[in-house]
Order: C-alpha cells, then structure tokens, then sequence
C-alpha cells in the first residue's frame, strides 16, 4: 500500500517548536526520506499542499481504544482529527494481561464490542493488532487494575508475597513485549484496594527502564493535593523517573482554588529530577462509566458483581434507596452518555434531571434501570471543572492533549462518544493558539508524547521517521461535537497519512488503512 511522493507549497511545521518553513517533504515506504527546498520530483507523485499546514500526526496520549479498534479499525473519531498514534491502557485499565482472573470480567466489560478476549499477553494482542491493521497506530501501556486483577481478581484483597511477585513478574513480561509503560487507576476497581507499597514494588519494576508510569490520581477533587503527593512519594521511593499525570484537573467548584499549589508540587517534582508531565483533555466535563459515580457500598463492586447484586428485587429496591439519598445537585450535573437500555435512548446528552423531568420518571429511578440493565456498558459524564483552570493546565509546556476516548465509527454501534472523542486535538489547538504561536502548540501534541512515550521514530517531520502526517487549514479548523451530536466530524484537517498511506482526505475515509502497534 505505500506509496512514493512528494508533498510541495505546504508551511511544514517539524514537530519540534521552531518556526514552519516552506520546505517539500518526500515520502517513500512509509517513511520520511527528505526534508528541503525543492525536492528533486521525477517520476515520483507531487502533491500540492497549497499553502496549508504540514504537520506530524497527532499522538493522543490518553485513548481507551483497546478493544475499538479490533471491532471498527476505521478508528473515524481519532484519525478524522488528525489523530495517527494513540497510547492505550491508561487509568489502570489494559487488555493484558489476561488469566482465568479476570478474563470473563473484561469479557463483560467489552461485550459490546463483540469481540472475543481471545490473548493473554500483550505479544498476542499486539499480534492481533498487526493483523486488524486499523487506520491509526496504537500502543499500550500495562494496567496496574488488569494486571491485580489477573493475579487476585477484583475483591478488596491484600496482596501475598507471593501475589506480588506474580504481579511483578507478568509486568516485567508486559514491559518486555512491548507495553510502554505502567499505568494505574486508583479510582476504580481493584486499583482502590491497593497501598503504596504494592505500587512501588511494581515501579521498581518499571524504573529498570527509560518507561513512564501514568497514573490517575485517587482522587482529583477533595484530596488532589494529597494523591499527588501519594504518586510523587511512590516514584522516589521506587527509583522511577518519568511520572504522567492522566487528565490533569481541579474537580469541584471547592478545589479550583488548588491549581496553584498543583503547579507548585510540579515544579518540585522537576527540581526533584522527576521527569514529570500530564495530559489534559480540553473540556470541562469528564467521562466514564457510570457505575463508577455510585455511593458506599456500590463503589466497591466490580460491574460483574453489581451487576447481578442489581438482579434481586429486594436489593435493587435498596440500590434505589439509597441512590435517592444523593444530593439533589448530582442529578444536575450528571449527564447520561450512553447505554443499550432502550428506554434511555432519548436521555443521550442530557442531564439525569433534564431527562427526568421530560420523561415523568425520577432521576434515581432512571439511573437504577439503566445500570440494572447495562452495569458495564453504561457511561456518563459530570460537569464541575473550571474553565480558567482548564486553560491555565493545557498551557503549561509539559501538558499533552489527551481525549480520553475510545475511537469509534461516525455511527454508533460501539455507543456514543463525549464530544472530545471527535473533536479534541481541534478543540486543544484553537484554545491554545490565542496565546501561543501555533507551531509550540504542535509540539504539544507531536513531539512531546513521543518523548514521552518512547516513539523514537514519530512525532516530527525529519527524514526517517515514519510518515504520519497531517496537512490542516488552521483558518478552518472547528471541533462541531458536542453532546447532542458527540460524532460529528471536526473542520479543516484536509489529509491524514499514516505510515505513508493517506488514509482520511477532506471528511472521508479513504478506506485504506495502514497503522500498527507500536513496541
């Protein structure tokens, strides 16, 4: 499928931060063979850029596609805004390693997907993704909460010696079959059970090589301040030099006032010699599974377990109880995503409580069916981020974009996406580029989470690194998703080649695909 060419009249943007040139980029086998002022063309394929931005493909550091891009390797929602390269496996959650653990419960977690958890490792699953060939390149760290899970289930359990010598030893596996580093999730399940010690004995694990650790935070609202401290106290107990901090944010009206003694701790952490950096998304509304929003006891179940707890009828009616004892302010703020319950279909995008009031029934009463029908599948998101904070974070030199999406088709088959599932990287581009120059914002997104991650040969335009790359009018660059229409394409990304391949060209795919899992 590769292709010979040469991209001419485009203002290349190398990735790197410095100023965009009028180079010509030749292209050939998949890879960058040149860079300069009128390239020798003959008998290889011009292509007129026309002015518009070349740049490299964009690298989504916090992507959940796992699973996705085995069921619709299309991949529409990240490739159609310029997205080439995800990193998977974020908060805690990958696909391997898989045991008789935890398989049926991932098994769970993804049946909409349709697809069978056939691997154990991530040399199988890197093999299956090699032979789906999607249309973005993928790679995956290792998840601390798949990885507890494949060796002590998910029950609130304290750890053997010889637990975690089994966890220490698939994650060296893990690392040594390509994952590209460790990541945790200490907001779900069984993440929440774990104590520090067990995260240091894996990052000691992981400090054997140049791999970041990413983690999401405890808690990113009432005890922020003290979850960093908690991630910061691991890696220098451990050794591990490169921390990322996944979706970096003050949840809470009550915690926006923290985001100075946030970038304070940073700044120590640098001067500390920890190479520490973050993702943020650019909304102020985040996104997860809706079983993960519940109260005490509920909290602490996984969704298999919930899920049949939700099937007795004595239970759910204290389920129901005790969802209507939340604060009246919960169903205002939380807004129904996606399910395959049927009866909430017309809730998509809303409030619980805009969608209560239209439908009669009560916002408790809704939420109740809709997670005793579909405990697994069932997302939402919560309002309560601050805007200027929001901005202040996306600006700071060493913060990424992250969507913190699974990519899915334009359809939804796969279920509905938040909006930045579609229209991150536009999004993350526009708000920065009103304060700073556009080619510091494309190294945010380019170089940077390859440095970050280990892509040696992505994320800038320089001969021989791989061809992924973006040709984009800034003038008409619109992120269009939003809640009531999450899967609407993004404006003015004009081309996206991955691996030398063009692959999406002016909102439509080319129906070639030709990305990879990276090692």
């Amino acid at each position: 499928m590769n292709q010979d060419f040469i991209i001419r009249n485009a203002l290349v943007i190398d990735g790197t931060g410095r100023k965009p040139s009028g180079h010509d980029v030749a292209v050939k086998n998949g890879k960058i063979t040149a860079v300069g002022e009128k390239l020798p063309s003959t008998g290889i394929r011009t292509i007129d850029a026309d002015g518009l931005i070349l740049s490299p493909g964009f690298i989504d550091t916090h992507g959940h596609s796992d699973v996705s891009v085995i069921a619709a390797p299309e991949s529409t929602g990240k490739i159609s805004q310029g997205v080439t390269t995800e990193i998977s496996g974020n908060c805690g959650l990958s696909v391997f390693p898989v045991t008789r653990h935890n398989r049926e419960h991932l098994q769970e977690l993804y049946k909409n997907y349709n697809v069978k958890i056939s691997w154990k490792d991530a040399d199988d699953y890197s093999e299956l993704i090699d032979k789906v060939q999607p249309a973005i390149n993928l790679s995956s760290l290792c998840g601390h909460n798949t990885l507890r899970a494949a060796v002590m289930g998910y029950g609130d359990l304290k750890p053997s010696l010889r637990d975690l010598s089994n966890m220490k030893t698939l994650l060296g596996i893990s690392l040594t079959n390509g994952a590209v580093g460790l990541s945790s999730g200490f907001f779900y399940i069984p993440g929440k059970f774990s104590e520090k010690k067990e995260i240091v004995l894996l990052l000691e694990e992981l400090s054997r090589t140049n791999k970041p650790y990413t983690t999401h935070l405890r808690s990113e609202a009432s005890l922020l301040l003290e979850s960093i401290d908690e991630a910061l106290d691991a890696v220098m107990k451990s050794g591990q030099k490169k921390l990322h901090i996944s979706h970096l944010k003050t949840a809470g009206r009550d915690n926006w006032h923290k985001i100075d003694a946030v970038f304070q701790r940073i700044s120590q952490a640098h001067h500390n010699g920890i190479h520490l950096t973050a993702d943020r998304y650019p909304y102020t509304e985040s996104m997860t599974q809706l079983s993960s929003y519940l109260p005490d006891p509920y909290d602490s179940m996984d969704d298999v377990k919930l899920h049949g707890h939700l099937q007795d009828p004595a239970k759910f009616a204290v389920f129901v109880e005790a969802l209507r004892q939340l604060p009246e302010e919960r169903w205002k703020t939380l807004r129904l995503i996606s399910t395959t319950a049927k009866f909430a279909e017309k809730g998509f995008g809303k409030t619980f409580a805009d969608f209560a009031m239209e439908s009669g029934m009560k916002p408790w009463d809704i939420c109740a069916s809709v997670l005793k029908y579909d405990t697994a599948g069932s997302t939402a998101a919560s309002a309560g981020m601050s805007e200027e904070n929001m901005r202040r974070i996306l600006e700071q030199d060493y913060v990424s974009c992250g969507s913190d999406e699974t990519a899915r088709p334009l359809g939804y088959s796969l279920g509905r996406s938040h909006p930045r599932g579609f229209g991150s990287f536009p999004r993350f581009i526009n708000i920065l580029r009103k304060n700073m120059s556009l080619e510091k914002v494309i190294r945010k997104i380019t170089s940077l989470p390859a440095d970050i991650f280990n892509l040696h040969d992505r994320g800038r335009i320089v001969a021989d690194h791989a061809a992924d790359l973006v040709l984009f009018n800034p003038d008409k660059l619109e992120d269009t998703a939003n809640f009531a229409d999450p899967h609407s394409l993004s404006k003015g990304i004009m081309k996206v080649w991955v691996n030398g391949v063009l692959s999406y060209e002016e909102g439509a795919l080319t129906g070639k695909r030709c990305g990879r899992y990276l090692r």
